[in-house]
């Protein structure tokens, strides 16, 4: 009598990839206060966007045995897809009314509002919600969700959606050839670089020696970055908030890089990143929300939403990074 363990049914192989396909669009739009509660019936449509792409963002990276540097690039090319071929918001000098271009704009380009939106996109869009799902099942580990059909249909489904998306905004904005040329050759190169980028350090190999800060702590510094760029953006005029988001991703970038190559960090601490932008958007969310009754009440609900996936996610990698957890959770999708 066999008594191997049965295989888990495939709504459950597939979850982790399913939750992704909705915590994208969630964290991108309705957690960030852009779209209210009012508008919940547009997830679906925005998911075909957000949740495919950052699914197949995700999928690709893993399958390469890729890690996070890969996950970001690949975000700011999810980025450029969706602002500049999309929406048309990195061109559109009236898009949707608010003249976001006009702050920073040098050579046709709005600079303030490109590197705010691009950042929104490929830390938070792609980035924390990649990281909260991927915490959400740390028992999985940071294997496929998907077969090989599965990577394909997810590429597919978002360019359905970046197609839909623009189909929707081309009465209001038509691009201009160089407007496309750039797109384009910004996606290239961010694809390019993403796979040029070294590995992640093999499981077990030695880090170099270094203390750690405790997991919270980098939660909390992250908070304060994060509500350092949104608050810059929304406090100081025309090109000041460049310096202060350089400065930030400088800051940021060169202590993260200097930690993850510590033994001491582990997927806790990374995680710790993760939830340091989701709880920053929970707070976010309530500048950016219409002043409306129903909004107000939709936004808190979404914030504790999104405050009780960063914990629940805090316990499943705590769970999973203790070493009795139990190993046969993680079941591969062939």
């Amino acid at each position: 009598m066999s008594h191997e363990p049965a295989q888990p049914g495939l709504l459950r192989r597939l979850a982790p990839a399913l939750s992704l396909f909705l915590l994208a669009p969630f964290v991108g739009e309705y957690l960030l206060g852009n779209v209210s509660v009012r508008m919940l019936f547009l997830l679906p449509m925005l998911a075909l966007m957000y949740g495919a792409g950052a699914l197949f963002i995700r999928e690709l990276t893993r399958r390469t045995g890729r890690g996070w540097p890969t996950i970001l690039a690949l975000g700011l090319a999810y980025a450029v897809a969706e602002e500049g071929l999309a929406d048309m918001s990195l061109f559109d000098p009236n898009f949707v009314g608010l003249h976001l271009l006009n702050a920073g704009r040098l050579f046709g380009i709005g600079w303030t509002w490109w590197i705010y939106v691009l950042t929104l996109h490929v830390v938070w869009s792609i980035g924390a919600s990649i990281g909260l799902t991927e915490a959400l099942f740390a028992r999985r580990g940071t294997g496929p969700w998907l077969g090989k059909v599965g990577l394909v249909v997810s590429g597919l489904v978002f360019v359905l959606g970046v197609t839909l998306t623009q189909l929707s905004f081309h009465a209001k904005y038509q691009l201009v050839g160089w407007q496309v040329a750039l797109s384009l050759g910004l996606i290239a190169v961010s694809t390019a670089v993403a796979f040029l980028l070294p590995r992640p350090r093999p499981t077990g190999a030695p880090g170099r020696a270094g203390s750690v800060p405790r997991p919270w702590l980098v939660t909390a510094g992250t908070v304060v970055a994060a509500g350092l760029f949104h608050v810059a953006e929304w406090l100081l005029p025309g090109g000041w908030p460049i310096p202060v988001d350089l400065a930030l991703y400088a800051a940021v970038g060169a202590a993260v890089t200097l930690l993850a190559r510590r033994t001491g960090w582990t997927l806790r601490h990374r995680y710790a990143l993760v939830a340091g932008a989701v709880l920053t958007y929970c707070g976010v969310g309530f500048v950016l929300v219409p002043k409306h009754p129903v909004d107000i009440a939709g936004q808190v609900v979404f914030a504790l939403i999104g405050a009780g996936l960063a914990v629940l996610a805090a316990r499943k990698v705590h769970t999973a990074t203790t070493p009795a957890y139990d190993e046969r959770a993680a079941v591969p999708v062939r």
